[in-house]
C-alpha cells in the first residue's frame, strides 16, 4: 500500500486494523499495525487540514 490513501483504501485499512487488533497476535502483526497506524494518522491529518481550510 502506498503512502497516500484514498477513501476506500482508508476504510479497508481500518477494517484490517480492527481484524488484527481483535485476534491473537501473529508474527509480524505489531510491525504491520505500526505501519497501518502511520498511514491512518496521516490520512486523518490530511482530512482534518482540508476540512479546516
Amino acid at each position: 500500500m502506498h503512502a497516500e490513501l484514498d477513501e476506500i483504501e482508508y476504510h479497508l485499512l481500518l477494517a484490517e486494523f480492527d481484524l488484527l487488533w481483535s485476534r491473537t497476535p501473529r508474527p509480524g502483526d505489531r510491525e504491520r499495525m505500526d505501519q497501518m497506524m502511520r498511514l491512518i494518522e496521516a490520512f486523518e491529518a490530511t482530512r482534518l487540514m482540508a476540512s479546516s481550510a
